[in-house]
């Protein structure tokens, strides 16, 4: 296999009802107490997929602030007594539950990956490409999902997320 087809970087930007509300209509499990790093990997991932064919899929994804953020609001929860912090509410901010999800929705993805990834976005980039080729190339599977999520941080209530698949 040579180089592989790398798709054009997709980007969405969503405010936190519109994102909630899509992540819900693409999911095929309820998405009780999901936070925005789950919601924001079901709604990119569902638009790679869309109109594509059903065939072995890989997701290698990662976040600069999204761990971050999720803990900060925990944190603040507790430390201000805002609103009541369960078990549950920690496990929604961890970046593996979306796999459960994402496994449940979309049957094709044998493999979910999630990233922390350094200051330089290109850095991450070229890290998610360079696994989705090596992937590619030993035939683990036909296509790979690559996604940067940011859920907001600076208040602003816009949630970014990043994509681009890669194809043998």
């Amino acid at each position: 296999m040579n180089t592989p087809k790398i798709s054009a970087m997709r980007e969405h930007r969503f405010d936190t009802t519109t994102l909630s509300a899509l992540a819900r209509q693409h999911a095929s499990v309820p998405l009780r107490r999901a936070g925005v790093l789950t919601e924001l990997v079901i709604v990119g991932v569902a638009s790679i997929l869309d109109g594509q064919p059903d065939m072995p899929t890989m997701l290698l994804w990662g976040s600069h602030t999204g761990i971050i953020t999720a803990g900060n609001r925990l944190v603040s929860c507790i430390e201000f007594a805002r609103e009541p912090v369960f078990p549950f509410d920690f496990l929604a901010s961890q970046p593996i539950v979306a796999a459960i999800a994402l496994k449940k929705s979309f049957p094709c993805i044998e493999n979910a990956l999630y990233q922390p990834w350094p200051d330089d976005v290109a850095v991450h980039w070229q890290r998610a490409q360079t696994l989705a080729t090596v992937w590619l190339r030993a035939g683990r599977c036909a296509r790979v999902i690559c996604g940067q999520v940011e859920p907001d941080e600076t208040g602003n209530d816009e949630h970014i997320g990043r994509w681009q698949m890669l194809r043998a």
